[in-house]
């Protein structure tokens, strides 16, 4: 008897979500910019107002372009994104594309002439609705997953250091709608366990073995099988997904990244061969040259800026405790250089006289009044904007560390210099993802990785932006 897959409606549930919310604000946005630009007697309109109908065509034309390309870029996948900034990221990208390529078919189209000014007031209007539709979306999205609409069951396979950093990751992102029910045993994997083992301290409800595990995914309704084994059984997965081939059901294999001293693996195909790619080369010679020249040009814009307000906040460190105004301390950047890293003051002159070097930790006694204040909004961090233009750091990079620190990671963390291979920088990919201040300098340094070897000018500027709205929200700011 042939079995009959389980449906999995839930799946739906975002998509078909943020599909109608998207389509709406896309919509709603070249309707208000069609008001402001020529109905509301706010802007001359020295031609008169043009025949609605082309205009009315186009936002057509547009939903199908945007929709496509919001699509290409994950925005509509039933896995829920871990975070609104990954949303107005790539909503960005995707409304700025959609825009040039909308704007590159009109210009073909002789017959008509449009509005530019009308063009740039739905740009903005498109970003500030479909902003809104996620931010409405997402809240709505909550309250189907407390419901238990839409939530997907996982079971897990293994017991390395990776489940325990999942489970972590799903109690801190409920949004992702991603339930842990239980384990599953292998008596295999289990009677060759070597200690390297969850983390969590979280004692997860023994579902079965993996010999019935077809009947344990049906039992509990489970949606995803997360196999966290050693690589020694990585051929334990086939078996697993052999298993329970005709069910509608995911099998996920997830490496222990840290055990294989790597941060990403890329699947790439070539003639038809898949290749995993463990380690991938950080900077070449062009990109070095590239991001070297966005950082001086960005740095010297934002520091001619920025000059009224650094000026102030000097004088009210000046005002707010005895002492320098600038507190340099020598930290490690690329290729081990030593150099010294520039802030406002924030602790007393003597903070480290007892301790000696420490990390500073929230509710810190040794802050002034203004340097809490200043780690609070990350204002302290300013003048590191003149060693960004020296080049001793980068907007974008690792953060640097004392020696003193480093050298203590580099014996128990494996390639924890190789972030070294880049710039330090003023944020990074480790910060936009809420780890600074007192966070785990081993999560810290996988996220470090990632960034060398996934070097790019579009990422830079995903981090800059995503790096406003977590200084906004102050997270960890001590």
């Amino acid at each position: 008897m042939v079995r009959r897959p389980r449906r999995r409606d839930g799946d739906l549930l975002q998509p078909t979500l943020f599909l109608f919310l998207d389509l709406i604000a896309i919509e709603g946005a070249f309707f208000f910019a069609w008001y402001l630009r020529f109905e509301s007697n706010w802007m001359p309109a020295p031609l008169g107002i043009p025949d609605f109908g082309p205009y009315l065509s186009t936002s057509f034309a547009l939903l199908f372009v945007w929709v496509g390309i919001f699509y290409q870029l994950g925005l509509y996948d039933p896995i829920r994104t871990k975070s609104f900034e990954d949303d107005v990221d790539r909503l960005f990208r995707g409304a700025t594309l959609g825009s040039l390529i909308v704007l590159s078919m009109a210009f073909f189209v002789r017959s008509i002439s449009y509005s530019r000014l009308f063009f740039a007031l739905f740009y903005v209007c498109s970003l500030l609705f479909l902003g809104l539709g996620r931010a409405v979306g997402r809240r709505f999205l909550r309250r189907f997953l407390k419901r238990g609409v839409g939530v997907h069951n996982v079971a897990f396979l293994g017991r390395t250091s990776m489940r325990g950093r999942l489970l972590e990751f799903f109690d801190q992102h409920p949004g992702l709608g991603l339930r842990a029910v239980g384990q599953v045993l292998d008596p295999e994997a289990d009677e060759d366990d070597d200690g390297s083992q969850d983390e969590s301290g979280r004692n997860l409800p023994v579902l079965g073995s993996v010999e019935v595990i077809d009947r344990v995914v049906d039992e509990h309704r489970i949606d995803l099988v997360l196999v966290t084994l050693p690589f020694r059984h990585l051929h334990r997965v086939t078996a697993v997904a052999e298993r329970i081939g005709e069910r509608n059901v995911d099998v996920q294999f997830v490496p222990d990244m840290q055990r294989l001293h790597a941060s990403r693996m890329r699947l790439r195909e070539i003639a038809g061969i898949p290749f995993i790619s463990v380690r991938e080369k950080g900077l070449t010679g062009m990109d070095r040259i590239v991001k070297r020249t966005f950082d001086v040009v960005f740095s010297a814009l934002l520091l001619l800026l920025s000059a009224p307000l650094l000026l102030l906040l000097a004088l009210l460190v000046k005002i707010g405790s005895p002492g320098p105004v600038l507190y340099r301390q020598e930290r490690l950047g690329r290729d081990n250089r030593r150099f010294q890293m520039l802030k406002f003051r924030t602790m007393r002159v003597d903070a480290e006289k007892a301790t000696g070097p420490v990390w500073t930790s929230e509710d810190d006694p040794r802050r002034t009044r203004i340097g809490s204040f200043l780690r609070r909004f990350s204002l302290d961090e300013l003048p590191q904007l003149w060693n960004v233009l020296k080049g001793d750091m980068s907007l974008v990079g690792p953060r640097p560390e004392r020696e003193v620190f480093a050298e203590e990671f580099r014996e128990r963390i494996p390639r924890y210099l190789e972030r070294h291979r880049v710039r330090s920088g003023l944020t990074g990919w480790a910060q936009v993802h809420g780890l600074r201040g007192n966070t785990p300098i081993e999560v810290r340094t996988l996220y470090d990785l990632y960034y060398v070897e996934n070097w790019s000018l579009a990422l830079d500027l995903r981090i800059l932006l995503r790096t406003v709205l977590h200084v906004i929200r102050g997270e960890n700011a001590y």
